[in-house]
């Protein structure tokens, strides 16, 4: 298998939960997400699904969340997290270590953002995420037929909407 399509090298990927969807970052600016389930035995290669801008061409890490919602990248001390559906910068964090980060990852259930570099680790709340939920959620609520879709529905976008609110954001997608 071969993934192709940076026209520099490739300084990093990340997998999500299942293994697949794998984000790349590359020297040539760009970072891209892949569909990587695909049938090997078949001969079927992972096919690009987006690709986005990133204009920093010194060494970064990437990580995709375990939901593929958030793709956050690290360049020196910086973080900036991209919606990986949209491929839309959404946050960016500034000198959240006084060295180079050495390492970023997402927690198991997407909600956080963790980033390690000189004897620190900072974590951050994944909003990005939170506001893909939201959005997925609502997509979700328009499709639904069943009374009681569409109530476990809107019970679980308040709770993300709580969620967001209680950290000082708007709740809205």
């Amino acid at each position: 298998m071969e993934l192709k399509g940076h026209s520099a090298s490739v300084y990093y990927f990340s997998f999500n939960l299942d293994s697949t969807r794998m984000a790349t970052v590359s020297k040539d600016g760009t970072w891209k997400l892949w569909d990587t389930d695909v049938e090997y035995m078949k001969q079927q290669d992972p096919y690009l699904l987006r690709t986005g801008s990133f204009n920093h061409t010194e060494p970064s890490r990437i990580c995709l969340s375990y939901d593929s919602h958030s793709i956050a990248i690290a360049t020196h001390a910086n973080i900036y997290v991209f919606n990986a559906e949209e491929g839309v910068l959404d946050h960016e964090y500034h000198d959240v270590h006084a060295l180079p980060i050495t390492s970023i990852a997402f927690s198991p259930s997407s909600y956080y953002l963790v980033s390690s570099g000189d004897r620190h680790i900072q974590v951050f709340h994944n909003i990005t995420g939170y506001k893909a939920n939201i959005a997925e959620m609502e997509k979700k609520l328009v499709k639904a037929t069943s009374n009681t879709v569409k109530d476990r529905l809107n019970l679980q976008l308040k709770t993300e909407r709580e969620k967001l609110e209680s950290i000082g954001v708007n709740g809205s997608a």
